[in-house]
């Protein structure tokens, strides 16, 4: 068993990132809670890791929980199954972990180091902070922006004026000579009938 020494860095303008150190027999999900609290985050959201390469390129994913999203049908391990130590196969071994699907928050995970354990040190650890993260809550939902360009967008609403109120909406004076006192129409020529 060996001590792997992880960077993780935050997608985001703070530029924080933690050293955390974990065991190789600890899981995933270990890991997890880990990068949460290390970042001050306490909500209960969806999260993954991604096995990753020199290029951030996701590839095997590790879930929380089943989604059932599995492309070929295959039941994707979970990350209370997946020891860390599984899918280190490189020196500089990196991961992508995704937290809270809503917000995305991206991290970037890359192997620095790997020790034997120290003696009486508990694992998990954090080894090195550096940076002020942000908030869980400070990112907003902008639920579409972005995904396609104003002018290609088939739900955008023009900025003009949508409403004139000059505008003849079919209850004019000529309507109302066909009308009676109740709102009631009538064919020409004919009275209408009241029963009283």
């Amino acid at each position: 068993m060996v001590i792997y020494r992880f960077r993780v860095l935050i997608d985001d303008p703070s530029e924080a990132f933690r050293d955390i150190e974990i065991r190789s027999t600890q899981t995933f999900l270990d890991l997890h809670k880990a990068i949460k609290k290390a970042f001050g985050f306490t909500g209960e959201e969806m999260a993954c890791f991604y096995v990753s390469d020199a290029e951030w390129t996701k590839g095997t994913e590790i879930p929380l929980a089943d989604m059932g999203f599995a492309e070929d049908g295959a039941m994707p391990l979970m990350m209370d199954q997946v020891q860390i130590g599984d899918h280190v196969r490189d020196t500089d071994q990196r991961f992508v972990y995704a937290y809270d699907f809503l917000h995305m928050w991206m991290f970037m995970l890359e192997l620095i180091d790997a020790h034997d354990p120290e003696k009486g040190k508990r694992y998990p650890s954090v080894a090195l902070s550096f940076g002020d993260p942000p908030s869980e809550h400070s990112r907003e939902l902008a639920l579409g922006e972005g995904i396609l360009p104003d002018e290609d967008d088939p739900y955008r609403m023009e900025t003009e004026e949508l409403y004139d109120a000059d505008e003849d909406l079919g209850f004019g004076e000529e309507e109302d000579e066909h009308h009676d006192e109740g709102g009631h129409g009538h064919e020409e020529g004919h009275e209408p009938s009241h029963e009283w």
